[in-house]
């Protein structure tokens, strides 16, 4: 179920020192404290479309060791009709600072019969500049947890605050093809993650509207090895709204439309 951490990109604010390649993309604020985003995920059971369950995301304004933060927080489940076949009860968190510096990550995760906690923490010591102090924690059911820390040149992010910090991007701004590499910390190890810029379409969300989008494809890279996770269409305006995800998943296939959306920084405008 590597696959489904798409599903939490959507939210993550799909669409944080510098990612690689993204220094010559302009960037813009995307959203605010008190947005609010809801979604219907469907998987296909053969070749036919079945919800399966969805997903919300919260984020607000908070303090994080005395000093003003942005808290995000992202909820998936499945239904009980996809409980037969997986059950999923997740939930991610993740503290930034107004600047999109992650502070914390939290991914709690019940998937199947296994129980999963990854946690995150980043320090941003003086003496080091420009060096990020990562500490991660990884516990798999009741088993000891296992620790490891380590201080790595540049910035580095994890899924949530990383998908923070790119919808900020303007990747239409890219020539199609082209890709920006981020390092990621899982709560296990720090590995690159890519996103390539792969051109526009217009987009059916489940509010009953269409929008005009850019699509954004996600290239996990583990020992070495490529592979396309998952594609993302965004709204083509300063929101980079996620409005569909499709996945490929490793029991088929799955999407993920935005079907809820309050609290936008800017207005939306559907094409239709």
């Amino acid at each position: 179920m590597k696959r489904i951490i798409g599903i939490y990109i959507l939210f993550a604010a799909l669409f944080v020192s510098t990612p690689i390649g993204a220094q010559r993309i302009k960037q813009t604020p995307a959203f605010k404290s008190g947005e609010t985003l809801k979604c219907n995920f469907y998987f296909n059971w053969k070749f036919i479309w079945v919800k399966a369950g969805g997903a919300s995301l919260i984020i607000r304004d908070t303090i994080f060791n005395g000093s003003p933060a942005q808290y995000m927080s992202l909820l998936s489940t499945t239904n009980s009709r996809a409980d037969a076949f997986f059950r999923m009860r997740d939930t991610l968190t993740t503290i930034f600072t107004p600047d999109l510096r992650p502070l914390y990550y939290r991914k709690a995760s019940a998937e199947g019969k296994r129980y999963y906690l990854n946690e995150v923490w980043y320090e941003y010591p003086e003496n080091a500049e420009g060096k990020v102090l990562v500490k991660q924690r990884y516990r798999r059911d009741k088993d000891v947890p296992k620790y490891k820390q380590e201080y790595v040149d540049g910035q580095v992010y994890d899924m949530m605050s990383l998908l923070a910090y790119a919808r900020t991007l303007d990747f239409a701004s890219l020539k199609i093809g082209e890709r920006i590499t981020f390092p990621v910390a899982t709560g296990k190890r720090i590995e690159p993650q890519h996103l390539i810029y792969r051109g526009k379409k217009r987009t059916k969300a489940d509010d009953g509207h269409e929008y005009d989008c850019i699509i954004v494809s996600l290239v996990e890279e583990e020992d070495g090895k490529e592979e396309e996770i998952v594609n993302f269409f965004v709204t083509d305006d300063n929101n980079h709204l996620p409005i569909l995800l499709d996945l490929a998943l490793n029991f088929g296939s799955a999407k993920a439309r935005i079907s809820h959306k309050q609290g936008l920084l800017y207005p939306l405008k559907p094409a239709d």
